[in-house]
């Protein structure tokens, strides 16, 4: 049997003393970021299991993630509301704290030991994570997994999605595809979207032009417009424009228009959620070509997930992949 690694093994492996790395867990604020990240790597590292919380029913939940994903995002924002009702259901409180991508601590409400589990919405650090983890919580991330740790992780099948709507695009005629992302190249979500995007291109026997892939920013929609740009202004213009997201895709097609140019009739535009938009957007814009997030059941789901790990701790970390669908709108047509 494994020898268990302690608090000063830890510490002898970082090269501080043992209250230190007490400290980094209990409170955090007090040691410089540094240090604290060398604890966590160390604690990963080895293998540390800080002792378990007395095993009780789930009464609160900690929901968590970037601010401008929480508070400027529609799609967390309707996640939000589905693990709310979730947990309802179940007599369980849920507290949201969203926090700065550049604070060095976890939001206020880790910090007041309240907490039964926690759910992290959207992308945040691999370290505000592993701060997360070493806090001992039963611990579900929601839409973004994280590259290099093996959590429980619940998202949309993007790869099926976009593969979807790339086919989609080469059914209609189209050859000279372009594509752009909501983050860059090497981001898991994009990087496994991509994978469909290309997938798609090479089993129908076209061509993967690098120059076709622009990278843009889920979080600035303005992005999408000198992404359209730069595509307009390539020798060889794309037909076709696959946008990560349905904010992304309407910025695109605002821009398209602008250059005095139509959409579906000169290029068509897809996205990606389905999101509800107000109906003015719907007014000025075409019904968006895009594919089929259920947000509420990406909530409910990794409700579920949280319970079942707070109820056996020890089964394996797994990610589960929700279906997706393409809903076809007006804004494609053949080039």
């Amino acid at each position: 049997m494994p020898k268990k690694v302690r608090i000063k093994d830890i510490a002898k492996k970082v090269g501080c003393s043992p209250a230190t790395v007490s400290q980094a867990f209990h409170n955090p604020k007090l040691v410089n970021r540094q240090t604290r990240r060398a604890i966590l790597d160390a604690c990963e590292e080895m293998g540390y299991e800080r002792r378990k919380r007395s095993k009780k029913a789930s009464k609160i939940i900690g929901v968590t993630g970037i601010s401008s994903d929480l508070i400027l995002g529609e799609y967390y924002n309707e996640v939000a509301k589905s693990i709310i009702a979730a947990a309802k259901r179940e007599g369980v409180n849920v507290v949201i704290e969203a926090f700065d991508d550049k604070q060095e601590n976890l939001p206020d409400m880790f910090y007041k030991k309240v907490l039964d589990g926690v759910i992290v919405l959207g992308k945040i650090s691999q370290e505000h994570v592993l701060m997360i983890k070493h806090g001992n919580y039963p611990l579900v991330l929601c839409g973004h997994p994280i590259s290099g740790l093996e959590l429980n992780t619940v998202l949309s099948d993007g790869r099926a999605g976009i593969y979807a709507a790339t086919k989609h695009l080469i059914e209609l005629g189209h050859k000279n595809i372009a594509y752009i992302t909501g983050g860059p190249i090497f981001d898991p979500v994009t990087s496994d979207r991509l994978d469909g995007y290309r997938y798609a291109l090479n089993e129908s026997g076209l061509e993967i032009n690098d120059k076709n892939i622009m990278v843009a920013d889920f979080c600035v929609w303005e992005t999408a417009a000198k992404s359209v740009d730069k595509l307009l202004a390539l020798k060889n213009q794309p037909t076709a424009i696959i946008c990560e997201s349905d904010a992304l895709a309407y910025m695109a097609c605002q821009r398209i228009q602008e250059k005095d140019l139509k959409v579906p009739q000169d290029i068509s535009i897809t996205g990606f959620d389905n999101l509800p938009f107000p109906p003015y957007i719907e007014r000025v814009m075409p019904k968006l070509t895009t594919i089929k997030v259920d947000l509420h059941q990406l909530g409910e789901t990794a409700v579920k997930i949280l319970f079942d790990i707070t109820d056996n701790p020890s089964q394996v970390s797994y990610r589960h992949t929700l279906p997706v669908e393409l809903a076809k709108g007006e804004t494609t047509a053949a080039p």
